[in-house]
């Protein structure tokens, strides 16, 4: 007698891949329902979504946008702070070093990175007379050709007076404190008034023989130390 046929028996509950195909579903449901609210164009709100989407699906993007000072785009590096103000001061450097590349200054100014930003260091031969806080014309012609970085720029300038440690013999200035305040302002003085530019921009500040590069003990160190600092401070 043959046997009686058996009955295949169906796995209870539904296959696993229906669960996983559904979840797709919803989700697409629901990104364009979403894509529907935003029919009114709303640009940002769409590239909010989009960042949001990116990150469900572990998408992952490094923007680098490297642009010149002028542009009103900023140097925009997603990354290290450290890599992000090291592009903005290597992009300064440039420019400023440029701007001086035909003004026969070699071996009197330097343009230095430092923790601030960028310093552009002038020795105060090229700038003034001994004892004296005007303008020489080598000085003018210098700044003149800085007005247009700094214009376009969008950072602070803080100017700094220094000197030597020999006492200054002036009716004018008493103290090298005074000299070196005035020689900062007459800088500051320059910019805004030759380039028109924004006093709230700029600071000037004096600091006598307080910080010198050398020992004030040979006629060579001590011209080294009589200096104007010119920094821009890039956060």
């Amino acid at each position: 007698m043959a046997e009686p046929e058996k009955k295949c028996e169906c796995p209870k509950g539904v296959p696993g891949w229906v669960v996983t195909f559904g979840d797709m579903m919803s989700l697409l449901l629901t990104f364009f329902i979403m894509l529907l609210s935003f029919s009114n164009t709303n640009v940002q709100k769409f590239k909010e979504l989009l960042g949001s989407v990116e990150k469900a699906f572990g998408v992952q993007k490094e923007k680098i946008i490297l642009t010149r000072i002028g542009q009103k785009t900023p140097i925009d590096l997603m990354g290290s702070t450290d890599s992000q103000r090291e592009a903005k001061k290597d992009t300064l450097l440039n420019l400023l070093a440029q701007a001086l590349a035909e003004q026969n200054l070699e071996g009197d100014v330097s343009i230095i990175k430092t923790d601030r930003g960028v310093l552009l260091q002038i020795k105060g031969s090229v700038m003034f007379s001994p004892g004296e806080v005007v303008l020489k014309d080598k000085a003018k012609k210098m700044f003149e050709k800085l007005i247009p970085i700094i214009k376009k720029s969008p950072y602070e300038v803080i100017v700094e007076g220094h000197t030597d440690s020999l006492p200054i013999k002036s009716d004018k200035y008493p103290s090298n404190w005074e000299l070196s305040s005035a020689r900062a302002g007459t800088v500051v003085r320059f910019f805004i008034e030759t380039g028109k530019l924004n006093p709230k921009r700029f600071t000037a500040e004096g600091f006598a023989d307080t910080r010198p590069l050398l020992p004030n003990d040979t006629p060579e160190h001590r011209a080294q130390n009589r200096r104007v600092n010119i920094v821009f401070v890039i956060p």
